[in-house]
């Protein structure tokens, strides 16, 4: 399976501009009509783009087929806040059945495009909604846009972001003649580490913010990525084969499933960090084994590992296609996101290749030169929360992108930095998702309305969808006790229910109780017997 093909299903294309026009009205002016925001004046800003689309089927300019849709304005556009700026934007707003609240999309990878898919659903249910490209056009793993471009480099790690909000809010004002009432961000993967940067960076621009398997620490995230392909690639056959995978992941199961709170039928694990699973005793080489071992551990101090919780060898969208690439781990995603951002981005033009440098050089260069820009770590979310903003964060078990246990870390350290659980479970609950790849999919219930899932209808109840309930927790400070997630019969929401689960506030799990196996009230959210102590030996960062 090639990187291109698997990245697809993530990381879309471009969208190119379809026409040129100047701003000559001021924002704060109502159009009249949707064409008429051509002529609105915008520094920095220009128009491509201002068409009324009627409601029915509506094909994006990347070709993805969208129906049901409103009929909406939808405006498209760029922003050159720099020379050697070129952020594009879209900006959809409903031209009747507005809900007066905004929509923000995050992007996934290193973006390069507009991911119009993330848009259609929140236009759907009567929000105005906008993406931008982060300032470049290219594919979703490729990092040769940033080679000798150190101001895309800022629109991609913050600036971009900051650009499509100000003018999204400028031409909802100019078409509408009244202001957004609330204001949410929404993203997985890149987009969690937006949803995040956001939060501390821009904290009084979003009323919600959910952010999903955030690549926040990207620095050390990307260092690991470079030392799992390391790792795989000193094996005598230079990976593990399915065959491999298979072995750990059934032996995983055997010893934990069904003494984690869920049951023995389960093809995951319902919380991870109560196995205790020590490799070594596995049936598999030695060289093998230290490179399981490895991607286990991660690198020391730097960043936590991928543990195995169920379905590595058998979901395509996992181990296969973030770690070994069916016996090739030189083209797997983690490869190809690792090298591509040392190679260009970190130390351009210098020869730079996986086995240059230590894990701890490779960190250390990467925080000096670009920690500032594209991580969003900060534990101080003070004034997020003096706003009155709310924050959602979710991420899966089975998560081979992102260790999720980098999540627990940053709630933990901004638990610390607010003064404790009860001050941070006022305004910033995070939710892990058992049997869940990367932002979605996997052998658990994954779906509940979050980006790049595969849902069906989007139910009104906040205990089903994501941003119902972020919603509601800002409009009615009803606070998400528990997210119900679904597992569709083979993800395929036209044939029917397989089973739902309780998502839980960290640190509670969603314990079996008894009754319906498939019911959600058959689970009740409860702290584990493991405390706090063995969740941080758990860790690593």
């Amino acid at each position: 399976m090639k990187t291109k093909r698997l990245a697809s299903k993530y990381l879309l294309g471009a969208a190119a501009p379809v026409a040129i026009g100047l701003f000559s009205a001021s924002p704060a002016a109502a159009a009249s009509s949707c064409s008429q925001l051509a002529s609105l004046h915008r520094p920095n800003t220009t128009i491509t783009t201002a068409q009324t689309v009627p409601a029915g089927t509506f094909v994006a300019p990347d070709g993805e087929t969208f129906t049901g849709m409103p009929q909406f304005c939808r405006v498209a556009g760029f922003t050159t806040p720099t020379s050697d700026s070129h952020i594009q934007f879209e900006v959809w707003v409903p031209e009747s059945g507005w809900n007066l609240k905004y929509v923000q999309e995050g992007c996934g990878g290193f973006c390069g495009s507009i991911t119009f898919s993330n848009m259609a659903e929140p236009l759907r249910r009567g929000y105005a909604v906008a993406a931008t490209d982060d300032g470049h056009e290219a594919g979703g793993t490729d990092g040769s846009w940033a080679l000798g471009h150190p101001q895309k480099v800022i629109d991609y790690g913050y600036r971009a972001l900051k650009e499509t909000t100000d003018v999204a809010k400028d031409i909802i004002m100019a078409f509408k003649s009244n202001s957004a009432r609330r204001s949410y961000f929404m993203g997985c993967s890149d987009g969690g580490r937006e949803a995040l940067m956001e939060a501390q960076r821009y904290p009084r621009d979003f009323d919600g913010i959910v952010a999903g398997s955030p690549a926040n620490y990207a620095t050390h995230l990307l260092t690991g990525f470079v030392w799992n392909q390391n790792a795989l690639t000193a094996t005598s056959s230079g990976d593990l084969s399915s065959a491999d995978l298979n072995v750990v992941s059934s032996s995983m199961l055997a010893q934990c499933a069904g003494h984690d709170g869920g049951l023995s039928t389960d093809q995951f694990l319902n919380n991870p960090l109560a196995c205790k699973f020590n490799p070594a005793k596995l049936s598999l080489s030695k060289d093998k084994i230290e490179a399981v071992e490895k991607i286990f551990s991660g690198p020391p101090g730097i960043f936590p590992g991928y543990r195995v919780t169920g379905d590595e060898a058998s979901n395509p969208a996992n181990w296969p296609a973030w770690l070994t690439d069916a016996g090739n781990p030189a083209t797997a995603l983690q490869e190809a996101f690792g090298d591509n951002y040392f190679k260009y981005i970190v130390f351009p033009n210098s020869g730079w290749t996986p086995t240059t440098n230590s894990a701890a050089e490779n960190a250390h260069a990467a925080d000096v030169r670009t920690g500032a820009i594209i991580n969003s770590i900060d534990p101080n979310l003070l004034p997020f929360k003096q706003h009155g903003g709310k924050l959602i964060q979710y991420v899966g078990w089975g998560d081979t992108a992102i260790s999720p246990e980098n999540d627990i870390n940053y709630h933990r350290a901004v638990t610390q930095e607010m003064g404790g659980h009860e001050e941070t479970q006022e305004f910033y609950r995070l939710f892990m998702v058992p049997g869940m790849a990367h932002c979605a999919g996997g052998p658990g219930a994954n779906a509940f309305g979050q980006p790049f899932s595969i849902n069906g209808p989007k139910p009104s109840e906040a205990a089903d969808d994501i941003l119902t309930a972020l919603d509601q927790w800002v409009e009615h400070h009803n606070a998400p006790d528990k997210i119900i997630a679904t597992k569709y019969v083979n993800d395929n929401p036209t044939q029917g229910v397989a089973f739902q689960r309780p998502l839980c506030p960290w640190p509670q799990i969603a314990e079996y109780k008894g009754g319906s196996t498939t019911s959600a009230a058959s689970f009740a959210c409860v702290k584990p017997d493991h405390d706090d102590d063995h969740q941080k030996e758990a860790s690593n960062q």
